[in-house]
C-alpha cells in the first residue's frame, strides 16, 4: 500500500506532543541565544569610552604624571577628554620641572593648538587598541554596527539556505561560524579583522536563532508552540544578567572576548544531536527520511510504527496530491522567488490603504529596533555603572516578554502597542528634566522605557501580520523586519557620536521617535478578534473603521 501524507503528518504531530526529548530539543535550539546576546551586548564592555588625551612622548620620557601632561598640553586641562593639544616646545618643557613648566606656560603667549594623531588612555579596550577616539569615533561605532549588519545578512542568507538545503544544514553552518569567529575576534591583530569577525558573529547569531526557531516550530505539536515560543527568548535576559558577572572578573578585552567565545564549543552537541525538520523533508519529497526522523525521536515508537507502517518508500498516492505539501520539483528557483516577492511588495504600494499601513509599520519597526539597541548600549551616556546597567537591563528584558500577554487579553493590539509606545516615549523624554548627577533615577526611568519598548516587539509582530491579507502578509512582515535592522544599524552611531555632544541626545531622539510611532500606530485599525483577510479585495470590503484614519484616534 502506498503511503499517505496524512499519516506522516499525524505521526509528526504525535512525536511533538510531549516527552523528555521535546524539552531537550528546546534547550538545544534556544541555548545559542545566550551567545547571541553576549556578543551583541559585549560592546558595552569591549568598546567602552575611555578618558583620553593627546600623547606627548617628550613629557612621557621625562616621567611626568598623566595629570601633569594633560594640565600642560590639553586645552581642557584634566577635566575632560581632549582631541587637541597646545603647540608648545615640549622638548624645552621636558627639561624643566613641572612647576617651572607650569609657570612658564602660564606667562607665555598663546601658542596655538592642533589636532593630535596619537593618544594616551586611562584604561584599556578596543578604543585604546586602535585609537577609536576623536575623528575616529565612527570606527568605534562601526564595531557594533558590524554585528547588526551581520544579523541582517544572516537572516537573508541562512533563511535561503534553510529553505533550499535544510534547517539542520543552515544551523550547522551557523554553529561552526560561532565556534570559529569568536576566537578570531579575540586574537584579531587588526581592526578590520576584528570587524569582519564581529560581522560573522552577527550572521551566526541570526542563523542559529531563526533556524532554531523554525526547527522547533516544525517539530513540536501545536499545543506547545505558544508556551515554547515565549520561552524561546528567555536565554537572552539570562545571558544579559551573566555578562556583567563575567566582565567584572575579566578586565582585559581580549580575554573577555575569548571567555565569551570558548563556551560556543558546546554547539558541537547541537550539530550532532539535532535532527532535520521532518516537515522540511516532506516538503522536499523525502518521506522515508522524514519517517526515520520520526522513529528516532518517538517516545512511543511501537505505536507510531503501527500507524505509520505504510510509510516505507518515497512514493505518494496520486489521489492525495491535493493535500500534499509542496515537493522539491514544485519549488520555484530563487530568482523567481525574489521576483515574486518584489511583485507582492509593489502590489502593496499600489493599494493606497495597504501602502499607508505598510509605511506606518516600517516606521514603527525601525524606531522600535533603534530605541531597543540604543538603550542597550547607552550606559556610558547615562554615567551609570555599566555592570549594574546591563544586569538590570537583562532582568527588565525578561519581564518585557511576559508583559504583553495580559495586556493583549484585556485590550486590543492597537491599544496595547500605543500604550507601550507612549509610556516608553514619555519616560525617555522625561530624562531631560532629571539632573545629570541623579544617575540612579536616570537609569530607573530609562529601564521603564526599555521595558515598554522591549514588550512592544511581540505586539507589533502580531499586529503587522494581522493588518495584511494572506497574499501580502509575509512580504509585509519581511520588509518590516528589514526596516528594524536599519534601525539597529543606526543605534551605535546615535549613542557614540551624538551622545558625545550631549549625554541626553540619544534618549531624547529615541523618546521623540517612539512617541511619534505611537501616534501613527493609533491611526491603524484594530485587528483583535477580526477574521484574517486572504485577499486585498476582502480587506477593502471592510468598513471605514477598518481603514487607516485619524478617526481611529477617537474612541467615539
Amino acid at each position: 500500500m502506498a503511503p499517505t501524507l496524512d499519516g506522516l503528518e499525524e505521526a509528526i504531530e504525535k512525536v511533538g506532543e510531549g516527552g523528555k526529548w521535546v524539552w531537550i530539543m528546546f534547550l538545544l535550539v534556544s541555548s545559542p541565544g545566550v551567545f547571541n546576546i553576549w556578543h551583541l551586548t559585549a560592546y558595552v564592555f569591549l568598546g567602552q569610552a575611555l578618558p583620553h588625551w593627546c600623547a606627548v612622548p617628550e613629557l612621557e620620557a621625562a616621567h611626568w604624571a598623566s595629570e601633569q601632561i594633560r594640565n600642560i598640553s590639553s586645552p581642557g586641562g584634566i577635566s575632560r577628554d581632549s582631541c587637541e593639544m597646545f603647540n608648545w616646545n615640549y622638548t624645552h618643557l621636558a627639561a624643566l620641572r613641572y612647576e617651572e613648566a607650569l609657570s612658564f606656560t602660564s606667562s607665555a603667549e598663546y601658542p596655538g593648538q592642533y589636532e593630535c594623531d596619537s593618544w594616551s588612555y586611562e584604561g584599556s579596550g578596543i578604543v585604546s587598541e586602535w585609537d577609536l577616539v576623536c575623528s575616529r569615533t565612527p570606527l568605534r561605532s562601526t564595531v557594533q554596527m558590524a554585528v547588526a549588519l551581520g544579523k541582517f545578512l544572516g537572516a537573508l542568507i541562512f533563511g535561503f539556505v534553510a529553505d533550499k538545503w535544510g534547517r539542520k544544514r543552515s544551523l550547522t553552518i551557523s554553529c561552526v561560524m560561532y565556534i570559529v569567529a569568536g576566537p578570531v575576534a579575540a586574537f584579531s591583530p587588526h581592526y578590520l579583522v576584528f570587524c569582519f569577525a564581529r560581522l560573522a558573529l552577527g550572521m551566526a547569531g541570526s542563523g542559529t536563532f531563526n533556524c532554531g526557531f523554525t526547527l522547533l516550530t516544525e517539530f513540536i505539536a501545536k499545543k506547545h508552540r505558544t508556551l515554547l515560543g515565549i520561552l524561546y527568548n528567555m536565554p537572552y535576559p539570562v545571558g544579559m544578567m551573566l555578562l556583567p558577572l563575567i566582565a567584572l572578573y575579566i578586565e582585559n578585552w581580549r580575554m573577555l572576548q575569548l571567555a565569551l567565545s570558548v563556551p560556543t564549543v558546546v554547539l558541537v552537541l547541537h550539530i550532532w544531536f539535532l535532527p532535520e525538520s521532518p516537515r522540511w523533508l516532506v516538503s522536499q519529497g523525502r518521506h522515508k527520511e522524514a519517517w526515520e526522523v520520526v522513529q528516532r525521536f518517538s517516545k512511543k515508537s511501537e505505536m507510531l510504527k503501527a500507524s505509520m507502517s505504510v510509510v516505507q518508500d518515497n512514493s505518494i498516492e496520486k489521489g492525495d496530491s491535493a493535500k500534499d505539501l509542496p515537493v522539491a520539483a514544485e519549488h520555484a528557483s530563487w530568482y523567481k522567488q525574489v521576483i515574486a516577492s518584489l511583485k507582492k511588495l509593489l502590489a502593496i504600494f499600489a493599494n493606497a490603504e495597504l501602502r499607508k499601513r505598510l509605511l506606518i509599520c516600517h516606521f514603527a519597526w525601525c524606531v522600535t529596533a533603534m530605541t531597543y539597541y540604543a538603550l542597550a548600549l547607552n550606559a556610558d551616556n547615562f554615567t551609570a555603572d555599566r555592570f549594574v546597567y546591563v544586569a538590570v537591563a537583562g532582568a527588565v528584558e525578561a519581564v518585557s516578554y511576559v508583559l504583553p500577554i495580559p495586556m493583549l487579553r484585556w485590550t486590543g493590539r492597537r491599544t496595547t502597542s500605543v500604550v507601550l509606545y507612549v509610556v516608553s516615549g514619555a519616560a525617555l523624554l522625561s530624562i531631560l528634566s532629571i539632573p545629570e548627577g541623579m544617575t540612579d533615577t536616570i537609569m530607573s526611568v530609562a529601564m521603564l522605557g526599555r521595558l515598554c519598548i522591549g514588550a512592544v516587539y511581540s505586539v507589533i509582530i502580531l499586529q503587522t501580520s494581522e493588518l495584511f491579507p494572506t497574499v501580502n502578509r509575509n512580504t509585509a512582515v519581511g520588509t518590516s523586519s528589514t526596516m528594524s535592522h536599519l534601525g539597529s544599524l543606526s543605534a551605535p552611531y546615535i549613542v557614540d557620536i551624538l551622545g558625545a555632544q550631549a549625554w541626553y541626545i540619544p534618549s531624547t531622539i529615541c523618546g521623540a521617535a517612539v512617541l511619534a510611532a505611537g501616534l501613527l500606530v493609533l491611526m491603524l485599525p484594530e485587528t483583535k478578534d477580526m477574521e484574517l483577510c486572504d485577499t486585498v479585495e476582502e480587506t477593502m470590503e471592510r468598513g471605514s473603521r477598518d481603514r487607516v484614519s485619524l478617526r481611529n484616534c477617537c474612541p467615539f
